[in-house]
């Protein structure tokens, strides 16, 4: 139905409807929503071609399940063979062991129906065989043989992401208006982690927008020590920026969104060798190398998503969202260590970990310090005056002017992540990602690999007050491991001989933590969140 024709229709019942003011406020309600419905269609067109595409994906984020599948045709994605079900607890090998037994039984099929001399068709052919027109070709069956795919259900992270994007549209809403693009784009990421603010995915894509490393690291901080990725508001503005740049060079809402996929270089050559903008012709005829089945269908499934976000009632009944995200932070004036605002903050460390999800296991195991200039998250009933009362009283053992240095090691034979992380007494994942590598298989005899500066020994936590004095010990070594100062060790033991140190040697490395109970009395009123 045209939308003049439906505004026309609810324009009628209401001026039935008694009290003028009332039928006057309703109709104004109903002009905005038109005008947003038309704005959306105007920015985010749904081409005839699509619409069986957008569909698909309708019923691959409501009617099916990660439970289920459809066994279906990559190009022509009305054509679904079968729905298929798994038994909950079955193994990732064992589905695809069903999943390659099915495309097998519908690959014979189609081979069958391609010679035309089947003497009896069985029900089997003849269902597949409604699924194509009457007048599909020998050939057609043939070249559909190599397009059989699956595709895994998503309805219930669907509905869970539904639930969760209320902790972050709002701010995403506002984020795009300060950007002025449109605020339909708040509904890609249940297309790209489904509200996970800690999504990966097997590319090596995280966070909540799903950004690479290098696509990233255009407009955040992606290092060991800080992956702004993971961090859905700092993300958001990345995300914006990205859509802003895409649409500027592309010049239209569903090759911007594409471009998100595909980069809006690939998009610049697709048009180039189609001759149109148009998404519909593009995804219908461009055949690029790595222009797959994840880049063709990106606009689809962004339209699907965006439908059913708007009107989740049809769908998945009534969905109460979760309630917005409110942040405090603070810009920290200096390098600090994670145990020494956890402590002056009060907050354990899981709420730490989860107010801050860019900072790295590095930072938060201590061998790293949380840098100058990040915006940390508090709790938000704390005032500008309390925060600054609260900073000032972090002991001076906390506090650096400076980053821990790394330290380095260099790749021998027979080195491995596993028996270097097992030497310097740290976790792979960390040596992954303090080096950038893609794989934690891959490296390379004489490659330079930074370890956290704490690695060489045993590690000294940095919440314990004392040391013991082991065999080989020298007081740099023992300052650098627990992450503090040789001077603030001798001040705090008054050592008259730095290079003298006994064996069994009892050493007070920080001084007694200090929670103030400012902050304290502050975590107290403040549980909830």
């Amino acid at each position: 139905m045209r939308i003049e024709l439906k505004f026309w229709l609810v324009t009628m019942a209401l001026l039935t409807m008694p009290s003028f003011k009332k039928r006057l406020l309703l109709c104004l309600l109903v002009i905005q929503a038109i005008s947003f419905n038309a704005n959306a269609q105007q920015s985010f067109p749904l081409p005839n071609e699509l619409k069986a595409d957008v569909k698909f994906w309708t019923r691959v984020y409501t009617e099916i399940s990660t439970q289920e599948g459809f066994i279906h045709d990559s190009q022509h994605l009305s054509v679904i063979y079968e729905r298929v079900s798994f038994t909950p607890g079955t193994s990732k090998a064992a589905r695809q062991k069903i999943i390659d037994r099915k495309k097998k039984h519908y690959s014979k099929i189609l081979q069958e129906l391609s010679t035309g001399r089947i003497f009896r068709l069985t029900l089997a052919h003849k269902r597949v065989l409604r699924l194509w027109p009457s007048d599909t070709s020998s050939k057609q069956f043939i070249k559909a043989k190599d397009r059989l795919r699956f595709q895994l259900g998503q309805s219930n992270r669907f509905k869970d992401g539904l639930i969760r994007s209320g902790r972050w549209q709002p701010y995403i809403y506002n984020q795009f208006k300060e950007l002025n693009i449109p605020k339909e784009l708040a509904s890609l990421p249940h297309v790209e982690s489904s509200f996970l603010p800690h999504a990966r995915s097997h590319a090596g894509a995280a966070g909540l927008w799903q950004f690479t490393r290098p696509t990233g690291r255009r407009y955040m901080r992606i290092d060991h020590i800080v992956d702004e990725r993971l961090d859905p508001f700092i993300a958001t503005r990345a995300a914006g920026l990205l859509l802003k740049n895409n649409y500027k060079i592309t010049e239209t809402w569903p090759l911007a969104l594409t471009a998100y996929n595909h980069g809006a270089a690939g998009m610049r050559k697709a048009t180039k060798i189609v001759g149109s903008t148009d998404i519909s012709k593009i995804v219908r005829e461009y055949k690029g190398r790595t222009f797959g089945f994840a880049s063709r269908n990106f606009y689809n499934a962004f339209k699907a998503a965006l439908a059913i976000d708007s009107n989740p009632q049809p769908y998945f009944g009534t969905i109460k969202r979760d309630a917005p995200i409110i942040i405090n932070q603070v810009t920290l004036p200096s390098f600090y260590t994670a145990q020494g605002l956890k402590q002056a903050f009060s907050l354990k460390n899981n709420l730490f970990k989860s107010l801050n999800p860019a900072l790295q296991a590095p930072v938060l195991n201590n061998a790293k310090l949380v840098p100058k200039g990040y915006p940390l998250r508090i709790q938000n009933n704390l005032t500008n005056g309390n925060v600054k009362i609260i900073l000032a009283a972090i002991p001076n053992d906390e506090i650096r002017s400076n980053q821990t240095p790394d330290t380095l090691h260099k790749v021998r034979r027979g080195d491995s992540l596993s028996s270097i992380s097992q030497r310097y007494h740290t976790k792979i994942t960390t040596l992954i990602a303090m080096n950038n590598l893609r794989s934690r298989h891959k490296i390379r005899i004489g490659q330079i690999l930074k370890l956290p500066a704490s690695a060489p020994g045993n590690k000294i936590r940095t919440s314990h007050t004392f040391y013991t004095v082991k065999q080989g010990d020298h007081l740099s070594s023992i300052a650098k491991r627990a992450g503090v100062l040789e001077a603030d060790i001798i001040a705090l033991n008054r050592l008259r001989n730095r290079h003298h140190l006994l064996v069994g040697q009892r050493l007070r490395i920080r001084q007694d933590p200090l929670v103030k109970t400012l902050a304290r009395e502050s975590y107290k009123t403040n549980k909830k969140y």
